[in-house]
């Protein structure tokens, strides 16, 4: 989901980037970008993302240590 979420965002700003072409500076192409919402949407992505690979590395770790076949 994560990815999908960051995909949308990158894909709405490089069409917008188009608006630099007719005549907006960098600095309205950016108030632009974030007036949108798609920057709501990365974030999310960016979140859905962090929280995946807390789960990895929590799940890693439980499977480490209380396996049955595990040495101590």
């Amino acid at each position: 989901m994560g990815i999908i979420c960051l995909s949308v965002m990158l894909f709405f700003i490089i069409i917008y980037l188009n608006l630099l072409v007719i005549g907006y500076t960098f600095w309205e192409f950016v108030y632009f970008i974030i007036r949108s919402g798609f920057i709501l949407i990365g974030l999310m992505g960016m979140f859905f993302i962090y929280k995946g690979l807390e789960r990895i590395i929590k799940d890693e770790f439980l499977l480490r240590y209380h396996s049955k076949f595990s040495r101590k």
